[in-house]
């Protein structure tokens, strides 16, 4: 069971795998996209980064046609999904979308891109997700499914919610290597743009890029070269989930404070190495990623994806920071005390807040921040 009872599905920990093992090597992607496709019961996945070398596109085989066609036809320059993501204010929102989120009632039967090209290739309907990363890239991750199938909704849709935040951690890595061959450890932690570390299941650091070292107000290197945050609480986290490592549900974003109390100042993303990533890292059991809020976007989706909420308990923690009380939130959301406070105890544990006051306090920051 996941979080609000959502289970995970047949076959999660397998997917949950591939997805790992493809942000360290990317040119699994096409297969791991297959797999996708096939969990969530749809035809076909696409994966998307906008940056400032251009667009790159990787998908699954049954996607190749219609990828041709959105390159070729310079789909990308007017995508009216894209387009209706940014204008709702949906980038970053912690789940996979559909045209009911994206699109004005009856607008899907004049679309251009739904109709001259997803419906003209066979699809027409979709579940996608967008994230802005600390560094401006934009990925979008998009399951295509069949027009005569109709919207994608129900188990399958809830299969990919469960699936999301693995997909969004993927995607801050595979998304800034532009899905290409990354042939050297260092090149990989390089080519990131942010401060990275290669670490072992005891937290040793094996290789890490230069911006490693300039963080040094984080983090620093004790006896046997092992990994150490200023933050205790944070450090203890660490250590917690280098110890689980190989489980396939876990808190995979550490928050780190500069005092204990204070407000919260970066985020530690942990990846885990997963199969033939081995073949690039050896050893490691995860890559260590710094997002500091400091950095562009970061506040926006800080929350929403990198705490791992789900929309329900992101739903109690906006509530509790809005200043109503278990009791009231239960009144108000149509759920029982009992499990609001099971949510309210998995939320304090994934934002690393120790008491209900951090949690609001926190939440009350960065809503000043998005505004």
């Amino acid at each position: 069971m996941l979080p609000d009872g959502g289970f995970a599905g047949p076959g999660f920990a397998e997917v949950e795998h591939q997805v790992y093992e493809a942000a360290i090597v990317p040119e699994l992607w096409p297969r791991t996209l297959a797999k996708i496709s096939a969990f969530g019961d749809a035809a076909a996945t696409a994966l998307v980064c906008h940056n400032e070398r251009g667009l790159h596109m990787v998908n699954d085989a049954r996607f190749d046609s219609t990828a041709r066609r959105f390159v070729d036809e310079r789909w990308g320059e007017r995508n009216t999904r894209a387009t209706s993501v940014f204008a709702k204010g949906l980038v970053g929102v912690p789940r996979f979308l559909t045209e009911e989120d994206y699109f004005e009632p009856g607008q899907v039967q004049t679309d251009p891109i739904t109709n001259e090209l997803f419906r003209a290739e066979g699809f027409g309907w979709a579940a996608c997700f967008c994230v802005q990363l600390p560094h401006g890239d934009t990925v979008v991750m998009s399951v295509e499914q069949l027009y005569e199938r109709g919207p994608m909704r129900g188990a399958a849709l809830d299969r990919l919610n469960n699936l999301y935040p693995h997909l969004a951690r993927a995607a801050l890595f595979g998304g800034r290597a532009d899905f290409e061959k990354v042939r050297t450890a260092v090149e990989t932690l390089t080519a990131l743009g942010m401060p990275a570390a290669a670490l072992t299941p005891s937290g040793k650091v094996i290789l890490a890029n230069q911006a490693f070292t300039a963080a040094a107000h984080v983090w620093t290197t004790r006896g046997g070269d092992k990994l150490a945050l200023h933050d205790k609480a944070a450090d203890r986290m660490l250590r917690d989930n280098l110890a689980s490592i190989s489980m396939s549900v876990s808190p995979r974003s550490v928050p780190i404070r500069k005092f204990e109390g204070e407000a919260i100042t970066a985020v530690l993303q942990i990846i885990p190495i997963r199969r033939s990533a081995h073949d690039v890292f050896g050893s490691t059991s995860a890559i260590v990623v710094l997002s500091e809020t400091t950095q562009s976007g970061m506040e926006y989706t800080l929350i929403e994806s990198l705490f791992d909420l789900t929309p329900a308990e992101l739903d109690v923690a906006k509530s509790l920071a809005e200043g109503l009380t278990i009791q009231a939130i239960a009144s108000q959301k149509g759920r029982s005390s009992q499990t609001v406070r099971h949510q309210l105890k998995s939320i304090m544990s994934k934002t690393g807040c120790a008491r209900q006051l951090d949690l609001v306090l926190l939440m009350r920051q960065l809503g000043q921040r998005r505004r």
